[in-house]
């Protein structure tokens, strides 16, 4: 049995996993100001699921992960103080349980391989977005991930999508986090008079403003699949996170006109979750 956690900028999703299957989950908010903060949240959502029996935990994180050791080597502000933050150690030290870490986008991808769309692509060369409150990326080629330095370790969300473009929290300008996340487009939504929980509604019963906002992000999201295809040539991309799910209820048709074969993630926001579990069993 293991205490499954998806530790991400705005929540910390939880599950309590045996066997493969999610037998309890919670959600947390992250919570902010410091790291301190962030880290009580993550030791309340942790202890939430932990019962008699937990022999692990198993934690996907946003930031780069030194899976060996179990640190995050490198977090954006998104997760305040996180740089060098060493989750074996916490885990060891705070509950008495081994961990393992692994970045989220990848435990993503992972987790749709296994147990998601993925399935039957395990022979295929496959990207991920996850595009949330920022843009996650992940990369699976010749049976497994291949996130390396050649490809940046396939961190989309900071691939150049504009030069000289806004200013990213990774200290670079242009960054596709800053067009493609759930905070690029509330903010493209208030630059243009729309209600940023309200656009996609909108732009399904006709309005044109939102309509037209949401067609400028599908022709975003083409351009940076075409970069992200130079670097890592793919057959099949996978569109999971809040922003993809949502775009895909309401609108599929606009989606349906990418020149590149997409499918959605079938796992929703649980695929960090089981791919946190996946990584935790030595499914690579």
């Amino acid at each position: 049995m293991k205490v499954c956690i998806d530790l991400g900028a705005t929540n910390i999703k939880g599950a309590r996993m045996v066997n493969g299957a999610i037998v309890a989950e919670t959600c947390t908010p992250t919570g902010h100001g410091s790291h301190q903060a962030v880290v009580a949240s993550l030791t309340r959502a942790i202890e939430g699921l932990l019962v008699p029996g937990t022999d692990a935990i198993a934690i996907a994180s946003a930031g780069d992960i030194d899976e060996a050791r179990g640190v995050c080597t490198y977090a954006t502000p998104n997760l305040e103080g996180f740089t060098g933050f060493d989750f074996a150690a916490y885990a060891s030290e705070t509950f008495g349980l081994h961990c393992t870490a692994i970045n989220d986008a990848c435990a993503a991808l992972l987790g749709e391989m296994c147990d998601g769309v993925g399935k039957n692509m395990k022979d295929r060369r496959v990207v991920m977005l996850t595009l949330g409150s920022g843009v996650g990326g992940a990369y699976w080629k010749d049976g497994s991930l291949a996130g390396s330095p050649a490809n940046d370790h396939a961190r989309f969300g900071h691939y150049c999508l504009e030069a000289d473009g806004k200013l990213c929290n990774c200290g670079r300008r242009g960054c596709v986090e800053q067009y493609l996340s759930g905070r690029a487009l509330n903010r493209m939504a208030r630059e243009r008079g729309l209600q940023p929980e309200g656009y996609l509604l909108q732009a399904r019963h006709g309005d044109r403003a939102a309509r037209a906002m949401v067609a400028d992000f599908i022709c975003l999201l083409e351009r940076a699949l075409r970069i992200i295809a130079q670097r890592c040539p793919f057959d099949v991309c996978i569109l999971g996170g809040g922003v993809a799910e949502g775009i895909a209820r309401m609108l599929p048709s606009m989606l349906s006109e990418l020149s590149f074969r997409t499918v959605f993630a079938e796992l929703g926001n649980r695929a960090g979750l089981f791919g946190a579990y996946r990584f935790a069993e030595g499914k690579l």
